[in-house]
């Protein structure tokens, strides 16, 4: 059964299970799905008791959501990956090592975490997101301002008493300045973690602007062009762990997604190894070694993965998420859903 609006948006869905042509018949005889038009309408409506179940919520939301003692709230890694990716081919300030390592070390990433997302996230200091690989290990960085500092004086930089910028002597005549801009979309989320990595730089001793654009100016005026010194921004990694799109040196510049225009050949090969191999131990392993090599050079400040939130009754059984790409991915394992009932003995089943 499908219900529309004046607009002919759908709003309304029943669905019903299909059990025909050796397909086994799921569990559940009735599920019915209702559309919104914003996020605030779904929480609304969830805390109405219109809806026993939502999905892909908004960290900032969670607080408007009434617990309730008939729902659990489920997550799982989302395969994305939030970074500050370097250009360092516009800046030139970038183009040292030690100081891509004392602005790395010179973010709090848990702050971030419980700040931006609530809590709903992990910690990244990896192109590869959380999980992804079959575990839920990664290299942690602590957020070490003095360490940072040190970096950058062990490697010539002055810290200017007046202006508190680190300086360095480019030649006799010139000295260059510890400056960076961070472009990034205009969304909240994004504005805020951009917020926090600037109060943390400036902390350090870095000069930082925030430039922010809408989705369609970004994409074609900033993101295609590579006109930025740093950009945050977030990749979304498929389900198929392909990872050459975003780190082969082959797709450093448009329609690429190299955002960071970042050249190894050692990453090259073991990216081309790995689409190549149907082997999974073996791919896993050439993701690792591939991972090893991105952090050792360090062309990005690797931020965070947040999580997929959904909030389901807690009679559905069997429901558990997996990897999840997208929100509709939920379903997967839908057949294998069931609602739990009161088992009841035959002995006391009342005969027809």
């Amino acid at each position: 059964t499908l219900k529309k609006n004046m607009l002919l948006v759908p709003t309304y869905y029943e669905l019903s299970p299909f059990g025909k042509g050796g397909i086994e018949k799921p569990f559940i005889d009735k599920i019915i799905m209702r559309f919104y038009r914003d996020e605030e309408s779904v929480v609304s409506a969830y805390n109405k008791g219109e809806v026993e179940a939502i999905n892909s919520i908004s960290p900032d939301k969670m607080p408007d959501i009434k617990k309730q003692n008939t729902s659990s709230i489920k997550t799982t890694p989302l395969p994305r990956v939030f970074a500050v990716f370097f250009n360092q081919n516009q800046s030139e300030i970038l183009s040292y090592k030690e100081v891509r390592a004392a602005l790395n070390l010179a973010v709090d990433r848990e702050k971030i975490v419980k700040e931006v997302l609530s809590g709903y996230g992990k910690s990244l200091n990896s192109p590869i997101p959380n999980g992804l690989l079959g575990d839920d290990e990664s290299v942690s960085v602590i957020f070490d301002l003095d360490k940072a500092s040190s970096t950058l004086a062990k490697a010539g930089w002055i810290k200017n008493a007046s202006t508190t910028i680190w300086e360095k002597k480019k030649d006799k005549k010139t000295t260059i300045q510890l400056a960076v801009s961070i472009s990034t979309l205009n969304a909240p989320d994004l504005t805020k973690t951009a917020e926090i990595i600037k109060q943390d730089w400036e902390k350090l001793g870095v000069k930082v602007e925030i430039k922010q654009f809408e989705l369609g100016d970004l994409q074609q005026n900033i993101i295609r062009p590579r006109k930025f010194d740093a950009l945050l921004y977030g990749e979304v990694i498929g389900r198929d762990m392909d990872f050459y799109a975003f780190w082969h040196s082959s797709q450093r510049n448009d329609p690429g997604l190299n955002v960071a225009m970042y050249t190894n050949s050692t990453v090259d090969k073991l990216l081309d190894d790995a689409r190549k191999t149907l082997d999974t131990a073996s791919r896993i392993e050439k993701y690792k070694k591939f991972e090893a090599e991105v952090i050792k050079d360090m062309p990005a400040v690797f931020l965070y993965t947040p999580d997929f939130i959904y909030i389901t009754p807690n009679k559905i059984k069997n429901n558990d998420l997996g990897i999840i790409t997208l929100p509709f991915e939920r379903f997967m394992n839908i057949n294998n859903w069931y609602i739990e009932t009161n088992k009841l003995w035959k002995v006391f089943q009342k005969n027809n």
